[in-house]
């Protein structure tokens, strides 16, 4: 059998196929009819203007969920009060090149939080035998603060394991997998959590999640996603660096409305039981987060979905030494986050095997995973060039066509463009409740949304083509390029 009528060389290459098809489809429509690849022009530019739109809505529900719960009483709730005592708490911390101060940060706010049960929480310091400083900073960890409620354990990942590359997942999967060594835990009452090193979780962590676990149905068939806020370094950074850090909290709070197609991101947890099912973590990806959502999809026969645990979780942006050394680290991670395109390879053959999932279901996520990727590379380009698409098939019958497609395209980008000022101020009332706002900064702050069509077609779509190119080239991304944490700074 010829590769070239196989499944596998031809499942990588769907994601830029896709975006060349999408780039060419208006071209192939104005040739073959005008009039219909002016109505798909329109289409398109009024499509994802109301999804702006919906944007903002959903962001600003959501936030105002996130403030309606701060105002619960947890020594009231009944949940806790009646099954948390028997839940055990597992939070594995990764460890690499971090500084001392950024990991104690982390554990300080763990040991901080208010949560009656704090006997049932464990720390798992998971640190790599290759990193010699990250173990040294563990120890010191244990040593000065483990003397309190919370349990501290540092397990040291072997930088030798056949089959494993070097990626956090195999770490995390190694740390967990070596204390259940240790201790025998109750699948179904031990709730596993994975946060990155530069992590602050709020007060009432522990509270919300397992509320949110003890209260939901069919329980261990969910990942729960906490909410981001990349708010620790905010005086630190660079402005694109701040866009684009506030611009993934916004989008978690929008696609948290979207609980079909929602997915986890970054810090997230889920019972030990629903991590067998998933057969832990991968071992081989440099972008577990989806990845681990499917594993744990398929490990359940498709009864999955992730659930939205409006839990804070202070976070890093990109923020190294200079200026070049932060845009290069900012484009790492954003490629790394698009490598997700390469979910379809496992996705697919994975539907194809699975008879227990319906028909509608496997087309409805295909698509989506599809459409997902197809956007973040191409999106903001094809709303760039659309509306000047008619001049190219331009005739004196189509003239009035070929001045006002351009001309209403501006007027609607420029419309659009000054509803900037939603995300902006919503981006002050997000960002002040956790770090300080001088007056200048409420200025700035709102200035710098000027600077996102140029980020979008930069910083946001460009990393996203360059994965969608290697991954139809074979020319992969196999280890996984950590983001440099600075210290953190004494004011």
């Amino acid at each position: 059998m010829s590769k070239y009528t196989t499944l596998t060389y031809w499942l990588p290459k769907i994601p830029l196929l896709s975006l060349i098809a999408t780039f060419m489809l208006p071209l192939i429509l104005m040739q073959i009819h005008y009039e219909t690849g002016l109505f798909f022009i329109a289409f398109y530019i009024s499509y994802w203007s109301v999804k702006v739109f919906e944007s903002y809505f959903y962001v600003l529900r959501s936030y105002l969920n996130l403030l309606s719960l701060e105002k619960k009483n947890w020594n009231e709730d009944h949940t806790i009060e009646k099954w948390a005592k028997h839940l055990k708490h597992i939070v594995i911390v990764p460890i690499y090149t971090e500084p001392y101060n950024v990991i104690e940060e982390n554990i300080i706010a763990i040991q901080s939080t208010e949560y009656f049960y704090k006997e049932n929480i464990t720390i798992l310091l998971a640190t790599e035998s290759r990193a010699p400083a990250g173990k040294d900073h563990a120890e010191k960890i244990i040593q000065e603060y483990a003397h309190q409620w919370i349990d501290i354990i540092n397990i040291v990942h072997p930088s030798d394991i056949e089959w494993e590359w070097k990626v956090k997942w195999a770490n995390i999967t190694y740390a967990i997998r070596e204390y259940e060594k240790i201790i025998t835990l109750d699948p179904k009452n031990t709730f596993v959590s994975t946060i990155d090193t530069d992590t602050k979780v709020e007060k009432n962590f522990f509270n919300i999640v397992t509320n949110s676990f003890l209260s939901t149905d069919a329980r261990d068939h969910a990942i729960y996603q906490y909410t981001p806020i990349y708010s620790n370094n905010w005086r630190e950074w660079h402005f694109f660096a701040r866009i684009i850090g506030v611009g993934t909290t916004m989008w978690q709070f929008f696609e948290s409305q979207n609980p079909e197609f929602y997915r986890n991101f970054a810090v997230y947890g889920q019972s030990l039981a629903c991590l067998h099912k998933a057969n832990y973590w991968s071992l081989t990806s440099i972008v577990e987060d989806g990845m681990q959502y499917w594993r744990s999809y398929f490990g359940w026969d498709g009864f999955f979905r992730i659930i939205h645990t409006p839990a804070i979780c202070e976070m890093d942006l990109v923020d190294e030494k200079n200026l070049y050394r932060t845009i290069r680290s900012q484009y790492k991670q954003l490629r790394r986050w698009s490598w997700g395109c390469t979910d379809i390879e496992y996705v697919l053959p994975a539907f194809i095997k699975n008879k227990k999932i319906s028909l509608w279901e496997k087309i409805r996520k295909t698509i989506y995973l599809v459409y997902n990727h197809l956007f973040w590379a191409g999106g903001p380009f094809m709303l760039f060039f659309i509306g000047y698409v008619p001049g190219v098939f331009s005739s004196i019958d189509h003239s009035l066509a070929t001045f006002t497609v351009p001309i209403a395209s501006s007027i609607i980008f420029t419309i659009l463009f000054a509803t900037v000022i939603i995300p902006s101020i919503l981006s002050i009332h997000i960002m002040r409740r956790y770090t300080k706002f001088w007056p200048f900064d409420y200025i700035w702050n709102m200035l710098q949304w000027i600077a996102v069509p140029v980020l979008t077609l930069t910083l946001f779509s460009i990393p996203a083509i360059e994965s969608q190119i290697r991954l139809f080239f074979w020319k992969r991304i196999d280890s996984f390029d950590t983001t440099e944490k600075m210290e953190r700074k004494k004011h």
